[in-house]
């Protein structure tokens, strides 16, 4: 069995545009039904996209250090 994963770089964008872009891309992976994993830059901070995930109830990982959120 193999488990499609998109993968979206956020690390150009800063926010506003960084939180557009996410919700973008999870509509996405939404779509295709996949799981998808976000690198971002952990300076730009990602409170709002965990907050969103959290309301809307996502299971997801995010790894600070790495700066990767799996969704």
């Amino acid at each position: 069995m193999v488990i499609a994963m998109l993968m979206l770089n956020l690390r150009g964008y800063k926010c506003p545009q960084q939180f557009v872009q996410f919700k973008l891309g999870l509509r996405r992976a939404k779509s295709l039904q996949q799981n998808v994993t976000f690198s971002f830059n952990v300076n730009e901070g990602i409170n709002d996209i965990e907050r969103f995930l959290t309301k809307n109830a996502y299971c997801y990982y995010v790894d600070k250090q790495n700066e990767v959120l799996l969704v």
